[in-house]
């Protein structure tokens, strides 16, 4: 610095002096002209020659002198930067010369010192040889030659590095610099000139970088400015680095990286060290996106396809890079895959039957049986695209670049050791999968599914199809029945998780009991009564009523009616339940002798009219049977013309039987040995209500007729 500073003062001292003697020369060139031409007018004058030809002379002399006076600030300009040297080599010269003698003096301070102390050591010992003092000049003699030649050779390379400092400091180049002083505005920085360069403080993004020492590449503006300094900038510096390493880049094919900025018509925007570049959009990936606006805002690495440095037109792809990746991806996997490894490797598409897995350059198949030791209805159950698993090579096709993955291959088979994790009778808990019309299936761990048979579903309820009780999804608990581990099935039972109430049935219910309940069911042959939840019994239609005689129990009973009733018996192992309503009262056929002995006469009514006789009730409420020739009307063909329901009729007992519970009554057996107008009486009243009974039914025939004719 203090040499480049000294040479710049001694170059402004020597052109100072140059411009002096340059205008001291000028002047004594004009006296000299003044003179001539004073000389040479006098002769002219007393030829009297033309004005024009001493202009024309006057001009060629001013051409003659300013062609002069370039040589000349040539010649002062070379002489100058001579001078220069030769004035910096002197100086370095006196310097040395003025080191040299400080040197030399005090050598020669020393030299006498040690002639005074070796005096003093004469004195008391021997004096030494005079050859050793000699060694000692002589090598002081050729440490100070070297010390010269050092010198020489540093000045020469201060010279050497001063002329190549001029070479490089030009406008437009970019060179580098230290900082030497940082202002409020300015920076200035030391470029290897005479003087420092200026730099703005506003083009460092980063107040880390101007600090005092730090090295920076700055842009040469203008050599020299008002002040004497250069003009620097160090924005266009590190902009013309940035277009320097990517035209290396483009250069050595090398790849770039560069931030997505913003989406433009055709691609996207990518900001590669502050210098905009274009990626076309069939180069942004392998693949076809629909929408690129996710990638904006990301960093990326990029191959310059296209460079143009003077159009400032750079053109970036991303899908160069992705296939060379993948390129060195799959060579990497190709050599490491066997079958039988594990390998980590993204979800890439789903299909039905199976998904397609990206190990990284190659993709492998899992098929859906190679999925899961349990049942999968589709892919998708386990698996969404996107998804990172390990998987096992199953198979590898080398020649044919098929790879077969496998994922139930990573956990031991689930059917080993079944019986020791699912002992029979134990409880256990799983998941209804599927559903038939036989039973359900329940996962118990993935690949171990039981069956639920649609008989050990429930104790009490009558079960025609599965589905009335589970539906797929539900979570149930069951006991394991059974195991089979050759055949890989597993019995379970849904009602074996509750006690079996039919066992203890017969304790809360004894035989004899009465009890109150809701009808659940009316059919042909009873009626099904609610005795505790799930769990019903039946009245026969014949337990309904010990002297009725009832062909539906709908003609005493409806559904919902609470009734009460006597259990009669219970059946275990047949899940029945004998429920009886008759019961309730005392048999009355009991002592249906004694009641209705042959013979007695008594007053019934009719009930019931059929073909072969008439239904009568008693008014014990047991029920008997008149015969159609018991009516006592002679010639009778049908009884529904001659008697009415609900009337009336005398009549005499005429058959008992208490086993087959039958009352035969008879009405011509009452008025035998009647009198004959009592008989009369009867007889004529029934035959009038026959005739009666006969013109009405002719008269609804008449009236049919007519109807069906006037609709004809």
């Amino acid at each position: 610095m203090e040499d480049n500073v000294k040479i710049g003062k001694a170059k402004e001292k020597i052109t100072s002096e140059n411009k002096e003697n340059k205008e001291k020369k000028n002047k004594k060139i004009d006296n000299d002209l003044r003179t001539k031409k004073g000389k040479k007018l006098e002769p002219k004058l007393s030829k009297q020659t033309p004005k024009k030809s001493q202009t024309s002379k006057g001009k060629t002399l001013r051409i003659s002198k300013e062609k002069e006076d370039e040589k000349d600030t040539k010649e002062s300009s070379k002489t100058a930067d001579n001078t220069v040297k030769k004035t910096v080599q002197e100086s370095h010269i006196k310097e040395k010369e003025t080191v040299q003698k400080e040197k030399v003096v005090k050598k020669s301070k020393a030299k006498e010192i040690d002639k005074k102390n070796k005096k003093v050591k004469t004195k008391k010992e021997k004096p030494e040889s005079v050859t050793e003092y000699k060694q000692e000049l002589e090598k002081e003699t050729i440490q100070s030659e070297k010390f010269k030649l050092s010198e020489t050779s540093s000045f020469e390379n201060q010279i050497k590095m001063y002329e190549k400092t001029m070479e490089t400091v030009k406008s437009g180049n970019v060179v580098e610099g230290t900082i030497i002083r940082v202002d409020s505005n300015e920076v200035l920085v030391d470029i290897g000139f005479k003087a420092e360069g200026i730099i703005s403080v506003s083009e460092f993004k980063d107040p880390e970088e101007a600090k005092i020492g730090n090295k920076i590449w700055v842009y040469i503006i203008r050599k020299e400015g008002k002040r004497g300094r250069p003009y620097l900038s160090k924005r266009r510096a590190d902009l013309q680095r940035h277009w320097e390493g990517l035209a290396e880049c483009y250069k050595n094919s090398k790849k770039v990286s560069g931030k997505i900025i913003k989406r433009v018509k055709g691609g996207m925007i990518v900001d590669c060290n502050s210098i905009n570049a274009f990626l076309p959009a069939s180069q942004v990936s392998t693949k076809i996106l629909p929408n690129f606006d996710h990638l904006v805002g990301k960093d990326f690495d990029f191959k310059i396809i296209s460079f143009n440095r003077r159009k400032e037109n750079i053109v970036l792809s991303r899908k160069f890079v992705i296939e060379e990746e993948l390129t060195k991806k799959k060579t990497g996997l190709l050599e490491k895959l066997k079958e039988g490894i594990e390998i980590d490797g993204v979800v890439k598409n789903i299909m039905e039957y199976g998904v397609f897995v990206d190990l990284g350059g190659i993709d492998g198949l899992l098929h859906i049986s190679a999925m899961s030791w349990g049942h999968i209805g589709h892919p998708s159950e386990m698996l969404n695209i996107g998804d990172k698993i390990k998987v096992k090579v199953l198979s590898f096709d080398k020649e044919a670049g098929k790879v077969a993955l496998g994922l139930k291959q990573l956990v031991p088979h689930p059917w080993k050791n079944i019986e020791i994790k699912y002992p029979e009778g134990s409880k256990v808990a799983g998941k209804v999968t599927n559903i038939t019309n036989y039973g359900a299936f329940v996962e118990l761990e993935k690949g171990v599914e039981g069956l639920i048979h649609i008989s050990e579903m429930s104790w009490t309820k009558q079960i025609s199809n599965p589905r009335q009780l589970l539906k797929v999804g539900d979570s149930v608990d069951a006991i394991v029945l059974s195991v089979d581990k050759d055949e890989h099935r597993i019995s379970l039972g849904l009602k074996q998780v509750e006690p079996n109430p039919w066992l203890t049935i017969d304790v809360r219910h004894p035989v004899g009991s009465k009890i109150t309940g809701r009808i659940k069911n009316i059919t042909n042959f009873g009626a099904f009564i609610e005795v505790e939840k799930d769990i019903d019994g039946l009245i026969h239609i014949s337990d309904l009523s010990w002297t009725k005689r009832i062909l539906h129990p709908s003609e005493v009973l409806k559904k919902g009616q609470k009734v009460e009733v006597v259990i009669l018996s219970i059946d275990k192992v047949m899940q029945r339940i004998a429920l009886g309503i008759k019961q309730l009262k005392p048999d009355p056929w009991k002592d249906i002798e004694e009641n209705f002995p042959i013979n007695s006469e008594h007053t019934v009514k009719i009930i019931m009219i059929i073909p072969k006789g008439a239904l009568i009730s008693t008014k014990s409420e047991v029920e008997g049977f008149i015969p159609t020739s018991h009516l006592g009307i002679p010639g009778l063909e049908s009884s529904e013309l001659a008697f009415d329901i609900g009337e009336e009729l005398p009549v005499k007992v005429i058959e008992v039987d208490r086993e087959n519970r039958r009352l035969i009554f008879s009405v011509k057996t009452f008025f035998f040995g009647r009198e004959e107008k009592e008989i009369n009486d009867f007889v004529s009243a029934h035959l009038e209500k026959i005739k009666a009974k006969r013109k009405e039914i002719e008269k609804k025939l008449k009236e049919q007729k007519a109807t069906e004719k006037n609709s004809n």
